[in-house]
């Protein structure tokens, strides 16, 4: 069986239910672009495959994996990568407000501090 040797995932910051749009390879051989991670109406991320709209309005998926092993080997590297870019982003952001808290306090206190030297 194949496997994934590399995910790379762009976050997407919207309001929309595309989460990340990206691609994998397989054995480092076969690659895919065009791959999404989705949130469903329940909060649950899905894997979408790349596909195309057809004349009807529908669409149809044009490259997807057709075991359920392969299936489920794809679906899991790519929504653990999401996962950790989504950690890395939140732990990112939280220092982030940390070091700008700090500097407000250091601001605060430097107003507040008598200054030095001969009053006259």
């Amino acid at each position: 069986m194949m496997n994934v040797s590399e995910v790379r995932l762009n976050l997407i910051n919207s309001t929309t239910a595309v989460k990340a749009i990206g691609s994998f390879s397989l054995d480092d051989a076969f690659a895919v672009r065009g791959v999404r991670v989705m949130e469903d109406k329940n909060g649950k991320n899905f894997v979408a495959f790349p596909s195309r709209e057809k004349q009807d309005g529908s669409y149809e998926d044009i490259a997807f994996p057709l075991s359920k092993e392969l299936y489920a080997n794809i679906t899991g590297a790519i929504l653990k990568e999401y996962q950790q870019l989504v950690e890395k982003q939140s732990q990112e952001q939280t220092q982030e407000q940390s070091q700008e808290q700090t500097q407000t306090v250091a601001e605060k206190e430097a107003k507040s501090a008598p200054k030095k030297g001969k009053s006259r």
